[in-house]
Parts: C-alpha cells; sequence; structure tokens
C-alpha cells in the first residue's frame, strides 16, 4: 500500500529511507533476514526496539543499523558516532575522502570551483522553486465548487 519506507531507531536516527520494494534486500545485505510468517515491518520494529535479535548469518545490532544507514549512503558520520564506527572497522573504508589535519581535526577534500558550483546549483534551485510554488497553481482534484458570497451569507444567517 506505500512507496516508500522510514524506518527510525531510538533518538530519531534513520536507519532506512528508501523503497518498499528494496528494504528487505538492504537488510538481507546486512546480514538480517525475515523468518517465515513474519509481517516484515513489524520484525523491523521489533529489532529497532531491542524486542528482537536479528536472525541471519551476522549479529548486527539495533545500535549499528543508524550507522550503516549512514555509511552505506556515504552520508558524513557525525562526531560522536565516529568513535562507534571506528571500533566496528567501518568508518575508515567508508570515507576514504576524509583526511587528518596536523591538529587531529578532519575535513573533505574540495576545492573552491567545486564549492562555488555546488552554492550556485543550490541558489538556482530554491529560486527555481519559488517560482513554481509563486506562479504556478496546483491543479485542484477534488472538483469541489465553493458556493457564492450571497449562498454563503445565506447559510450564515440560517444558523
Amino acid at each position: 500500500m506505500f512507496d516508500d519506507l522510514i524506518l527510525l531507531a531510538k533518538g530519531g536516527l534513520t536507519v532506512y529511507h528508501g523503497s518498499v520494494k528494496k528494504v528487505e534486500e538492504y537488510f538481507a545485505d546486512l546480514g538480517i533476514n525475515i523468518p517465515k510468517r513474519i509481517n516484515p515491518p513489524d520484525y523491523f520494529i521489533d529489532i529497532l526496539e531491542g524486542i528482537a535479535v536479528p536472525s541471519g548469518s551476522s549479529e548486527v545490532s539495533y545500535k549499528e543499523l543508524p550507522l550503516r544507514w549512514m555509511l552505506h549512503n556515504g552520508y558524513p558520520v557525525p562526531p560522536d558516532m565516529q568513535q562507534n564506527a571506528a571500533q566496528l572497522g567501518m568508518f575508515e573504508t567508508a570515507n576514504p575522502a576524509r583526511e587528518k589535519d596536523p591538529d587531529g581535526s578532519s575535513h573533505e577534500e574540495r576545492s573552491f570551483v567545486g564549492e562555488l558550483w555546488h552554492d550556485v546549483r543550490n541558489v538556482m534551485e530554491l529560486k527555481g522553486e519559488k517560482i513554481r510554488l509563486n506562479f504556478f497553481k496546483s491543479k485542484d482534484l477534488s472538483e469541489r465548487k465553493t458556493p457564492g458570497i450571497f449562498k454563503q451569507y445565506k447559510y450564515f444567517l440560517i444558523r
């Protein structure tokens, strides 16, 4: 009945956001297989709540799932979660573009032209969105007719 699915872990961290058709494939790649005669969404929610232990070839903790989603999509890992990623041995292989400065801080390598292009593209997308929202009306699919002002006044007086 749904096209997209969002699964959130404790604390509101995203564990999965995408097509319903690919959710089982994503969790199967992590080693979490759905047992027979079990409703998949209920099973995933039970895993995220810590009620059920993931079945499959690899034992993945429900605490690791938000981190695995970030690394799967190439999202930057927040500093408080980088330690967990390093303990799992996933951080260095998943973020090769991240480098360390001599003072220990990390940054991603991006050229001036790349940043300029990124900014220009974002500004143009925002302007296009504003134009679309302000000048193009959405099609009314309800097919309802609003009564005229006299009919509305008549209903007001009757009440």
